[in-house]
């Protein structure tokens, strides 16, 4: 009997430490939608972040703005910086229009495992820019999607 509760105990262990260190990675790849987007920024489709995945391709690629229209040009990230929750990225410019994102994750995750479709998991201001001229801001919440 003893042994049993021996067992059963380091089966109940074992499963903390697997949720609990299971749950340590952090993975933002992902597609993400701005929620009610004010009209300048009602062209935007997705902001897509290539996180770890994007990091480790040869050249590095970091994610990218989408516009609607098929045939725009994509906003290439430049190297974003993710400290703790915040995230901090720019792109290249197309068309002399760039675009600056400073924010934060409500949480992190391994979202491509978690997939928390239409959950809003970065919020904070997008700025558009026409050259270093600063045409567009607003606060802007961002729901993921998992994509393809």
């Amino acid at each position: 009997m003893r042994n049993f509760k021996v067992l059963i105990a380091a089966a109940f262990v074992f499963a903390f430490a697997l949720s609990v260190f299971g749950q340590s990675k952090t993975e933002i790849f992902g597609y993400y939608s701005i929620v009610k987007a004010t009209k300048e920024f009602a062209d935007i489709s997705e902001i897509h972040l290539a996180g770890n995945y994007g990091a480790e391709q040869k050249p590095k690629f970091y994610g990218l703005i989408r516009l609607k229209a098929k045939k725009a040009k994509d906003f290439q990230l430049l190297k974003p910086t993710l400290t703790g929750k915040k995230l901090n990225f720019s792109t290249t410019k197309v068309n002399g229009i760039s675009y600056k994102f400073t924010g934060k994750f409500t949480k992190l995750g391994n979202f491509p495992e978690l997939q928390p479709n239409g959950e809003v998991l970065l919020t904070g201001t997008l700025t558009k820019y026409r050259g270093k001229t600063k045409i567009a801001l607003a606060n802007v919440k961002l729901s993921y999607q998992a994509g393809d």
